[in-house]
């Protein structure tokens, strides 16, 4: 933006004092995040998809960067794309940069349109990783909500040719997934009742398929967890009060993990609603966090 004549090192602090004028220390170790202008990786059905890039501000000191591709939840609607982007915030500052995912809306695309247009960004996240500074070799995939769901989904079929379209492009290999509160079984939510109605939950259905009674099972996470020959580390983080998404969604597709011997954790958040500040507090950032770095290939 500017053409500086100095750089930082070079450029002489200013002398100029007033009476009165107090003094504290620069804290050359704290950092900030940014968030860039909203990149545009596809157009399909006439609707433009995009990606919003978190950043630590001094990215340049960190080499590439390691990076989370996360899909937001929005029952399958349209997407906020800004809607608590700091719930990664110490994540960016901690040398990790962030791929916010948007997807077709269900009144654009029906379902499998939203885990086509993940794996379609990824594949625009991996050919263009050099000039966002990205890290190849350390990508991992994170969701929630139906963000979530679409996260899962996009997971256990990855690589493979379901729920996917024919592109020459490649999918960067995973190192993780990361899945916050997801849905893994529509057609359980579509009969149960919730915090919200059994008739409301079923309009899920009549919204996300065209023919849903023949359709949901296809977007049942337990009809792919077997598909792949090795799964990459997963973690699950799920709130106990949750008024959406049932705790069981996440309970049983940790069990099904664990039944083919995938490295899995399963974090219970114990009086978390649906996400909100009960949900991404401290201690669960914490063992996120460290969660990434653990598997952060050195």
């Amino acid at each position: 933006m500017y053409n500086f004549k100095y750089t930082y090192d070079e450029f002489k602090p200013w002398t100029d004092t007033c009476e009165g004028m107090e003094v504290i220390s620069g804290d050359h170790e704290h950092v900030r995040v940014t968030m860039p202008f909203p990149v545009k990786y596809a157009v399909k059905d006439g609707y433009e998809l995009h990606i919003r890039f978190i950043f630590p501000e001094r990215a340049s000191g960190y080499g590439k960067l390691p990076l989370i591709m996360h899909v937001k939840g929005s029952g399958w609607e349209e997407q906020n794309m800004t809607s608590n982007i700091g719930d990664y915030a110490e994540t960016a500052k901690a040398g990790f940069a962030v791929a916010i995912i948007q997807y077709r809306p269900a009144k654009v695309a029906k379902f499998p349109a939203q885990i086509i247009d993940a794996k379609t960004a990824a594949r625009y996240i991996y050919a263009h990783a050099d000039e966002y500074n990205i890290d190849k070799d350390n990508i991992f995939l994170a969701g929630d909500s139906s963000g979530g769901h679409t996260a899962v989904l996009a997971f256990l079929t990855w690589g493979e040719d379901v729920l996917d379209e024919k592109s020459e492009d490649q999918l960067p290999p995973l190192r993780g997934l990361l899945d916050f509160y997801g849905v893994t079984s529509i057609e359980h939510i579509a009969h149960t009742e919730t915090g919200i109605s059994q008739k409301d939950n079923y309009l899920l259905l009549e919204m996300l398929f065209d023919n849903p009674e023949e359709q949901m099972k296809l977007a049942d996470a337990s009809r792919y967890v077997s598909l792949r020959k090795e799964l990459e580390p997963v973690i699950i983080f799920h709130g106990n009060k949750d008024r959406l998404v049932p705790l069981c969604q996440s309970t049983k597709l940790y069990e099904e993990l664990k039944k083919r011997n995938t490295e899995a954790r399963m974090i219970m958040i114990d009086t978390a609603d649906h996400g909100g500040s009960i949900f991404w507090n401290d201690t669960m950032k914490e063992i996120m966090n460290s969660w990434l770095k653990e598997h952060t290939k050195r």
